[in-house]
C-alpha cells in the first residue's frame, strides 16, 4: 500500500519534495516569501478528499517581520478571501473533493501565502518610512526657510507616472527631492524605481534617507540614483545647500 507522500508524488509531479509530518504530507512550493524561504504547505486526507494549509507558518512568518498577531490575520484574512480560502486557528487552508484539484490547491494555498507575507513586509515597511519621514521633517523644519519643506510632495516621472515624494524641500536653486528607505527589498526597490524616474535636471537634487540600517549593497544601488544618508547626514546637506 502507497504512503500518503507516494499517493501524492503520482498526482504532483510538479512538486519534487514530499515528508511526512505531524501537520500532514510537507510538500515544497515554488513560491517564496518575502525573505526567500520557500513556501511549504501540508496536505491532510480527509475521506476522497484533502486539506491543504500552511501550518501556521505564514503569521510566524509576518509576526518575525514585525507585525502583531492581530495585523497578521487581518492581512492574511483579507488575502484568503479573495482567493476562496479559509482561514481559521491561524492557519491558511482549502478543501478539496478529488486527488484532480490538489496540484491547483497547493498553488493557491502557496501563492496565498506568500502574497500574504509579502502585503504584511509592505505595510510594514510603509508604516517605518513614514516614521522617518515625519522625523526628518521635525528635524528639518526649525532650520530651514518657513514654508521650505513639504511632506507628500507630487512629481511626474519621465515617464509619464506620477509620485508621491516623502518630502520636498525648495530653495531658490531648485528642489530637493526626499525618500525614505527601510531596509527591505519591497522599500529599497520601489524607491529605487521612483527616483530613477526623476528626469535629469541640475535643479532637482535627490536623496535616500534611511537609519543607518542600509546593506553596502543597498547603499550602492541606491547611490546610482540618488545621495544616500542617515537623519544627520541628510540634515547637514539641506542646511547647507538651501538658503
Amino acid at each position: 500500500m502507497l504512503t500518503l507522500c507516494e499517493s501524492l508524488q503520482k498526482s504532483t509531479s510538479n512538486f519534487s519534495s514530499c515528508v511526512e509530518t505531524e501537520n500532514g504530507a510537507q510538500m515544497r512550493t515554488m513560491c517564496v516569501y518575502p525573505s526567500f524561504e520557500p513556501v511549504f504547505v501540508y496536505i491532510v486526507k480527509l475521506g476522497d478528499g484533502f486539506i491543504v494549509h500552511d501550518a501556521g507558518e505564514t503569521v510566524a512568518v509576518i509576526m518575525a517581520h514585525g507585525q502583531s498577531g492581530d495585523t497578521a490575520k487581518k492581512i492574511i484574512k483579507s488575502e484568503c478571501k479573495r482567493y476562496g480560502l479559509s482561514f481559521g486557528k491561524r492557519r491558511i487552508s482549502l478543501k478539496i473533493e478529488a486527488i484532480d484539484w490538489l496540484e491547483t490547491a497547493i498553488v493557491s494555498v502557496a501563492n496565498t501565502c506568500a502574497m500574504s507575507a509579502r502585503n504584511a513586509l509592505k505595510e510594514n515597511s510603509k508604516k517605518t518610512e513614514q516614521a522617518l519621514a515625519e522625523n526628518l521633517y521635525q528635524l528639518l523644519e526649525p532650520s530651514l526657510p518657513k514654508g521650505a519643506i513639504t511632506k507628500g510632495f507630487p512629481y511626474k516621472g519621465a515617464s509619464g507616472r506620477r509620485y508621491k515624494f516623502d518630502l520636498a524641500v525648495q530653495s531658490r536653486s531648485g528642489i530637493t527631492l526626499i525618500e525614505t528607505v527601510t531596509a527591505h527589498a519591497i522599500s529599497v526597490n520601489s524607491k529605487y524605481v521612483a527616483l530613477a524616474d526623476v528626469p535629469h535636471d541640475a535643479q532637482v537634487n535627490k536623496i535616500v534617507a534611511h537609519n543607518n540600517d542600509l546593506s553596502a549593497e543597498d547603499i550602492l544601488l541606491l547611490q546610482n540614483v540618488a545621495t544616500v544618508a542617515g537623519p544627520d547626514g541628510v540634515h547637514k546637506l539641506l542646511t547647507r545647500n538651501v538658503q
